[in-house]
């Protein structure tokens, strides 16, 4: 991945381990598709305790989860991100007058 976002400039890795997260929306997301992948097959093949579709949901769910991972792992941390970097619709314009990173609580204090 580029270090800053090639549209904005926003800084990728905002610190250092911030994308650890990204392994619980990724569960999330992987939780998900199983679970669709459960349901579609129950609807359209069905399961049945006299054969072995089960196995072959498993197997097929399987696969299903190796071909989806580089897009999941994507989607996962563009969600992860959103959590914490929020949209300006005016990031062109730059920050408004004042909104530097400069923490000015304990300004003047000393």
């Amino acid at each position: 991945m580029p270090d800053n976002c090639p549209e904005c400039g926003q800084p990728v890795e905002v610190e250092v381990g911030f994308y650890y997260g990204t392994g619980y929306v990724s569960y999330a997301l992987s939780v998900a598709v199983c679970v669709a992948s459960l349901i579609a097959w129950w609807l359209f093949i069905g399961f049945s305790i006299y054969d072995n579709s089960i196995y072959w949901w498993l197997g097929f769910n399987g696969l299903l989860l190796l071909t989806l991972q580089p897009l999941l792992m994507r989607w996962s941390r563009t969600i992860w991100m959103a959590f914490f970097v929020r949209y300006d619709e005016d990031w062109q314009q730059g920050p408004p007058e004042g909104t530097g990173r400069v923490n000015t609580t304990f300004k003047g204090a000393i």
